[in-house]
């Protein structure tokens, strides 16, 4: 009888090393792109949940958003003045902001604005209005 005990466990090992090498590859303390984005922490505690629950659903569109979301702070992140719509919110409403992160709705709604815009490749078109309409770099 230890025959098939013997086998049931290495048939239950092999299918533990079958599921490790199916589970995604481990990644670097690197915030998520929620968080990036909207930071952890005041409105924003939802952010790790939300790049949790798409990293399990849905691993290919997680690490696409994730590369959007660096393209967009390699290009001039929301912690800088040339997004126009952060830009324009941080001047009317200082608090919208804290540590480079939105701190509530306000903010949020405009780096989510210049997050859109950036990802749909509308700022090369739309940028140069922007700063006009916005005096940012002017």
């Amino acid at each position: 009888m230890t025959k098939p005990r013997g086998m049931v466990m290495a048939a239950g090992a092999a299918f533990a090393a079958a599921l490790i090498g199916l589970a995604p590859a481990a990644r670097a303390d690197e915030p998520d792109p929620f968080q990036l984005l909207f930071g952890d922490s005041g409105i924003n505690t939802w952010t790790p949940s939300a790049d949790a629950y798409l990293d399990t659903n849905d691993p290919t569109l997680a690490a696409n958003f994730e590369a959007s979301v660096d393209g967009f702070q390699q290009g001039g992140s929301f912690l800088f003045p040339n997004d126009p719509f952060t830009f324009v919110t941080d001047e009317l409403d200082p608090s919208a902001f804290s540590g480079g992160f939105p701190d509530n709705a306000i903010g949020d709604f405009a780096v989510g604005l210049d997050y859109s815009v950036d990802a749909v490749g509308l700022y090369p078109t739309i940028d140069p209005f922007l700063d006009v309409l916005f005096g940012v770099g002017v």
